[in-house]
């Protein structure tokens, strides 16, 4: 009869099947195509039922859980505490960059894992499949975004319910000099080796701004130099954990302590670099994309006490938010928070004593080969002074498969990490002749 379907059998032998053959997935999960633009994309195999009774009078609700060829929980190690006996070598071949160059930069960036970007990409094909105003899209992004929180936390020992996501250690810094709302009659110190994400929102505030010299001092000296600038109209200390210009560690704690100001510490070059307690300072910025080799535009920022720091930017956190989340005004892109956590669980264990093992061989290496070396035996980035100009040197070595970055001093700058290897350093050592 016109405009029956043909019945089942009918239909199976259309297809090429048996009458007793029926089309069933292959075990195990299904890999997702990659998504053709041009060709309609086929609904996945593999649904949940929603909760009884939900959308009725709608049809039924359907959560859609993606399990693509680039499912981040294929290609992850677990937690470093069951990873002791995963070496150096076998995380590498995890980092596609180190099979081409000796990275020697993360002081700037850090190498990104295939863990860290198949999560990313996951969560972009999700965002294509499902729509990204689904709830559960939104809800899921939620519990990524508070996972990265709690690694962060724990990482540089603070509550999580203290730490607020970030852009990066530069939008950290804005946050802490534009939310204490500093006046012309207030002062802040900070000293003339910091970076520009933390220089130029202290010198954007309101206030007068006393610099002080500390290249070349003692950790003392800079405790006496520091604490000697402080009166009583300071309300704020600002500077670096970590130097970027020669990777010297300054004693935040002593600092804090002999100061009796509200501290502000930029922890691009420390966090995942060298052990961290941020809870020695009343605000700590950390960057997700150097050290902890995470996506761009991630990071955090600790503040020890809530009702210190005024949101400075309006929306929905910020007038109902209770807590951080009157800080975190943002929600951030989900696929970089989940490229984050990624790469925080494939950190290994003996991340820093392998990466200042490997900064001391550098040193030694640069001395041996005749570079004046310009960094104190600690941290991980060790500067150096190479004949010629510095541009032209690094241009030489990323020529030669070597990555490193010139500074503004006329001194080269080299980034040792945990994956740095003996090779890699052979390998500088020969661009830079």
């Amino acid at each position: 009869m016109a405009g029956r379907r043909p019945r089942a059998g009918r239909r199976r032998r259309q297809h090429g099947l048996g009458p007793r053959q029926r089309r069933r997935p292959r075990h195990g999960r299904p890999a997702a195509r990659p998504l053709d633009p041009a060709r309609p994309q086929r609904r996945p195999h593999h649904r949940e039922r929603a909760p009884r009774g939900a959308g009725r009078g709608r049809g039924p609700r359907v959560h859609v859980r993606l399990h693509t060829a680039q499912d981040p929980r294929r290609d992850r190690l677990p937690g470093p505490a069951a990873r002791a006996g995963v070496t150096a070598e076998d995380l590498r071949s995890r980092y596609p960059v180190l099979e081409r160059y000796a990275y020697l930069n993360a002081g700037t960036t850090g190498p990104l894992s295939r863990a860290s970007h198949a999560a990313m990409a996951a969560w972009e094909e999700r965002a294509l499949l499902t729509g990204r105003a689904a709830r559960a899209y939104f809800m899921e992004g939620g519990e990524v975004r508070q996972q990265a929180r709690e690694r962060l936390a724990a990482l540089i020992g603070v509550p999580a319910d203290h730490v607020a996501i970030t852009c990066s250690t530069t939008d950290g810094c804005n946050l802490v000099v534009t939310g204490l709302r500093l006046g012309p009659d207030d002062e802040v110190v900070t000293t003339d080796a910091e970076h520009p994400g933390l220089e130029q929102p202290v010198l954007a505030s309101h206030a007068r701004v006393r610099v002080i010299s500390i290249l070349g001092r003692s950790p003392s000296e800079v405790v006496e130099a520091i604490a000697g600038a402080v009166t009583p109209r300071t309300k704020l200390v600002a500077l670096s954990h970590v130097l970027w210009l020669n990777g010297q560690v300054l004693p935040i704690a002593e600092i804090r302590r002999a100061t009796g100001v509200p501290l502000l510490v930029d922890g691009a070059q420390s966090v995942g670099a060298i052990p961290v307690d941020a809870a020695a300072a009343d605000f700590y910025t950390v960057s997700g994309q150097k050290w902890l080799c995470g996506p761009q535009l991630t990071g955090a920022l600790y503040v020890a006490d809530l009702d210190r720091l005024r949101p400075q930017m309006a929306g929905y956190g910020a007038s109902h938010g209770e807590g951080i989340a009157r800080i975190e005004v943002i929600h951030h892109d989900p696929s970089a928070m989940a490229g984050l956590l990624a790469a925080l669980e494939e950190r290994p264990e003996w991340a820093f004593e392998r990466a200042a093992e490997m900064a001391r061989r550098c040193r030694r290496a640069m001395a041996e080969a005749g570079f004046e070396v310009h960094s104190p035996d600690e941290g991980t980035l060790v500067s150096i002074k190479a004949p010629g100009d510095p541009e032209a040197t690094v241009a030489t070595c990323l020529e030669r498969g070597v990555i490193v970055r010139s500074l503004p001093n006329g001194w080269i700058r080299v980034s040792c990490g945990w994956w740095t290897s003996d090779e890699e350093l052979v390998r500088l050592v020969e661009a830079l002749r």
